[in-house]
């Protein structure tokens, strides 16, 4: 599966969008997140000093893996929309740049892989808004690690 750099792949539109835009000034009410993990963006937006031009969360991405959505829908109706398209937690805007930020309360490992296929399938499927930087926000960031995103190309940050 691979989109064609216009953000739309086998007809779902990936990437930031009207319905995934947020109002900043509602803070830890952005849809798609949970209350701990729209605490920790709004402490990182409020702690970067610099307000983003555009705020968007649940942003879908990544491909819809043959067969499953079916399965999940078959066993719990209405379940296959809420996990497919997959779905980076925040994309910011500042001026020209995108940032992705996957949202968690402490760094665990199983982040990374999200972070790392989220940044993978923005750049394939969302050319139109190009990625600068992979961020994890979290609450409390284990030396170790964070060590190992840093490794990867991703940047902790604890907030």
């Amino acid at each position: 599966m691979s989109g064609d750099g216009t953000g739309r792949v086998n007809g779902v539109l990936f990437g930031p969008q009207k319905s995934t835009l947020r109002d900043l000034s509602l803070r830890y009410r952005w849809d798609g997140l949970s209350a701990g993990d729209a605490e920790v963006l709004g402490r990182f937006i409020s702690a970067v000093g610099v307000t983003p031009d555009e705020l968007h969360t649940h942003v879908p991405v990544g491909g819809m893996p043959d067969g499953v959505p079916a399965t999940v829908e078959a066993a719990c109706p209405g379940m296959a929309g809420w996990l497919y398209p997959r779905r980076v937690d925040a994309a910011m805007r500042f001026g020209g740049e995108w940032w992705i930020a996957e949202c968690k309360p402490d760094s665990r490992p199983g982040g990374l892989g999200q972070c790392l296929c989220y940044w993978y399938w923005w750049c394939r499927d969302v050319a139109q808004c190009p990625c600068s930087r992979v961020l994890l926000l979290c609450g409390l960031a284990q030396l170790d690690e964070a060590a190992v995103y840093r490794a990867c190309g991703v940047e902790v940050v604890q907030v």
